[in-house]
């Protein structure tokens, strides 16, 4: 004959064997487990995210930083060999400026005129009667260029130039190198 005390206490351990046999998760811990993984995916895709929009900002940054440096290094050589700047058909302190100067070709060492100037949201070159260059990327925009003469004494002649690409500004001022 069984004691029904003893019977209760041997269902309760048979129901704590079978409870700590099962294997596998509770809905609970799903949920933990699924929602830690949804924040983690959300953070790596904002990493990917932010990484990416500074890449992007690092390769417009160097198109426009090097399209701009080309640029007004093409201006300097080009003002500092320069003999004269012509005066009458330059236009300075504006936007756009135009630079018309009086050099000589190298190859034929005959005189020829260099016209700088803002064509189509560009800096321009042209030299004597040959086509029109371009001295800025078509990847970036121009949005200022402005030359100024400036005369130092009774012989040194200078130009500054003023070029802003993008809301990013670059200045240089040379010196034509026959004038001093």
């Amino acid at each position: 004959m069984v004691i029904p005390h003893l019977m209760r206490d041997q269902k309760t351990q048979n129901m704590n064997l079978s409870i700590k046999n099962k294997t596998g998760f509770t809905l609970i811990e799903i949920l933990i487990y699924a929602s830690l993984l949804v924040l983690l995916i959300v953070l790596m895709a904002n990493a990917v995210a932010s990484l990416s929009h500074i890449i992007v900002e690092a390769k417009t940054e160097r198109a426009i930083r090097s399209s701009a440096e080309a640029a007004i290094e093409r201006i300097t050589r080009e003002i500092r060999f320069a003999q004269t700047v012509d005066t009458g058909t330059s236009s300075f302190g504006t936007h756009p400026s135009t630079l018309v100067l009086t050099s000589i070709d190298p190859f034929t060492e005959a005189p020829q005129t260099v016209t700088i100037s803002f064509a189509s949201n560009q800096v321009t070159i042209k030299k004597g009667t040959g086509a029109v260059e371009t001295l800025t990327s078509d990847s970036v925009t121009v949005t200022n260029l402005v030359f100024r003469h400036i005369v130092n004494g009774a012989t040194s002649e200078s130009i500054r130039t003023e070029l802003t690409i993008e809301n990013k500004s670059f200045y240089t001022t040379t010196v034509l190198r026959r004038s001093y």
